[in-house]
């Protein structure tokens, strides 16, 4: 971090009507990452006496020097962004949209101060493209010889850098980024050692990450994908997935319902593929 501001944030919008992403630009931080983002007023959403949404107040403002490590952006950023996907009533579209704007700010800001799970996560943002195409631009972090790097070429970087910091689950979404070719060209192999770098490094503590590798390993096995067809340890892999994601849907993971549909199905070909081997 080289520079911050000294201004003062404006205090508009207090009420419920607050706006879930509004900028300080006297907050200013340019980091030495080349980014440079300003602080951003923090909300909360209200609901009434029936538990209807009633709105948003604010909270403080977010200022990157009282931040430690960008612990505190990666904990708003995180709520911002549950709080966005549960969003599904039309009407709130916009509400929907602000929120993530203020999700990639607060997660660029954990970044660019060595946070690598707001790394990570803002992968997430920049591969499913969350703000509908409204990022912020200032600074170089995502600028290339042509301008602003596109969206799947940032979510690459995101999740290279991350998984280089050593989080499991960076590593197999850069497998993700390597089977599809986003943000760079397809490479089956590369994608495989991704996957099995991740099940390697897991130590389990997370079943809806667990699922989520061993099923990928699984279909590599399956399909020869970097691999050698091995239906043995393919059926290995569905088996651990299966188990993994059916705790993980069981404990109220139902984003991951299609993830364990497709993990059962893959235990039955398996089984038939060994059956008939033998």
């Amino acid at each position: 971090m080289i520079e911050h501001g000294d201004g003062t944030a404006p205090q508009e919008g207090r009420g419920f009507g607050a706006d879930p992403f509004i900028v300080i630009p006297e907050e200013t931080t340019a980091y030495d990452n080349g980014d440079v983002l300003p602080g951003i007023w923090l909300t909360d959403p209200v609901f009434d006496e029936s538990g209807a949404y009633a709105g948003r107040v604010l909270l403080k403002p977010y200022v990157a020097a009282d931040d430690y490590c960008g612990e505190e952006a990666l904990w708003y950023g995180g709520g911002y962004y549950d709080e966005a996907m549960a969003l599904r009533d039309p009407s709130r579209a916009a509400e929907r949209r602000r929120l993530f704007q203020a999700v990639e700010l607060l997660y660029r800001h954990g970044a660019a101060q060595g946070n690598a799970v707001a790394q990570m996560n803002l992968g997430y943002v920049y591969y499913y493209d969350r703000a509908d195409g409204a990022y912020w631009e200032d600074g170089t972090c995502f600028t290339g010889p042509d301008g602003p790097m596109p969206l799947k070429e940032r979510a690459f970087l995101c999740y290279r850098w991350a998984s280089e910091a050593g989080l499991v689950e960076a590593s197999y979404k850069l497998g993700d980024c390597h089977k599809n070719g986003v943000g760079c060209e397809p490479d089956d192999g590369e994608a495989f050692r991704c996957y099995k770098r991740a099940m390697e490094q897991d130590d389990h503590g997370a079943a809806y990450l667990s699922g989520s590798i061993a099923l990928r390993l699984g279909d590599c096995y399956e399909e020869g994908r970097g691999c050698g067809h091995d239906f043995a340890r393919a059926l290995e892999c569905y088996r651990l997935a299966e188990t993994y994601l059916d705790a993980a849907v069981s404990h109220g993971g139902w984003y991951y319902r299609k993830a364990l549909r497709g993990a059962r199905d893959g235990v039955r070909r398996c089984e038939q593929e060994v059956a008939l081997g033998e």
